[in-house]
């Protein structure tokens, strides 16, 4: 039988570029019976709550006043009741870095691509106020035909992130982007999302950064709380757990798509990091996906 595998959406029509924003009303179709995944962002902001989120193996609440962050390649799942109610930012890499140099915004933003925290912020009245106008200017300029729509657009969405981290920093105990060692550390956060299927070493990352595998895991410590290669094993183990849970591919398979030519040593090593084998991770009954 062939395997099931999770969907993935690509953003399709409109500007090559990509943006879209959509609201989150009663009158809304999506289908909360159907886990998929993209290949661009999304930004939800509730304005009311109601539900929840099921991203990768995390349920959020959708509270009032929330904004939730879906990477991509990240597996989720809406499930809100009819009294929540917002906006949905959806948007490529593409477009957010057209006209730019700088290419390492999103990687390095707090609520983007595998992180230690929760990918979703939680704001006061007068804080969310600021970010909901931003997005109501972004659905103006969205409806728009202005010939620099879509650079009004851009801006207008750098700016709406600027302020999520701003207001993330505010009611941050740690402020990590001051932090000593900090951008070293995003730079191996970065090398290990691109690489993490196929280098498992921390010599080979700190080779990548011109650190001793000593110092990477002395910076992964202060900034993750584990070991660089338990860092390692953490984004390898929430890909293998993805395909195990939500798609009928072989151990075999998933292991070597992530980099272990041999089944046995895949098996080991996801017992070693959860304690059950392989197919004590898989879902009894297949959630079903869309197609």
């Amino acid at each position: 039988m062939q395997a099931k595998e999770i969907p993935i959406h690509g953003l399709t029509g409109g500007h090559p570029l990509s943006f879209k924003i959509e609201r989150i009303d009663y009158n809304n179709h999506y289908n909360p019976l159907k886990l998929h995944r993209h290949d661009y962002f999304e930004v939800f902001i509730f304005e009311k709550g109601g539900g929840t989120h099921l991203l990768d193996f995390d349920e959020l609440p959708i509270l009032d006043r929330n904004i939730h962050f879906v990477t991509p390649g990240q597996v989720h799942q809406i499930r809100r009741t009819q009294f929540a109610l917002g906006y949905v930012l959806i948007f490529s890499e593409d477009f957010f870095y057209f006209n730019q140099t700088r290419e390492d915004f999103l990687v390095k933003f707090p609520f983007f691509y595998y992180k230690t925290g929760k990918p979703s912020l939680e704001l006061s009245a007068e804080s969310f106020q600021v970010c909901i106008e931003l997005v109501r200017q972004m659905d103006l300029a969205f409806r728009e035909n202005s010939a620099l729509k879509y650079n009004i657009l851009q801006s207008y969405l750098q700016i709406f992130l600027c302020r999520c981290v701003d207001f993330h920093l505010e009611s941050s105990p740690e402020n990590h982007l001051k932090s000593p060692g900090w951008n070293l550390f995003q730079s191996f956060q970065l090398a290990v999302e691109k690489h993490y299927k196929s280098i498992h070493e921390v010599a080979v990352y700190g080779r990548m950064l011109g650190i001793s595998p000593r110092q990477l895991n002395t910076l992964s410590q202060k900034h993750a709380g584990c070991s660089a290669v338990s860092f390692i094993h953490r984004r390898i183990l929430i890909e293998a757990k993805r395909s195990l849970w939500f798609t009928e591919a072989s151990v075999s398979e998933i292991g070597f798509e992530l980099g272990f030519e041999d089944p046995a040593h895949f098996s080991r090593f996801v017992k070693k990091c959860t304690g059950k084998p392989p197919s004590g991770l898989r879902k009894p009954e297949l959630v079903e996906i869309d197609k």
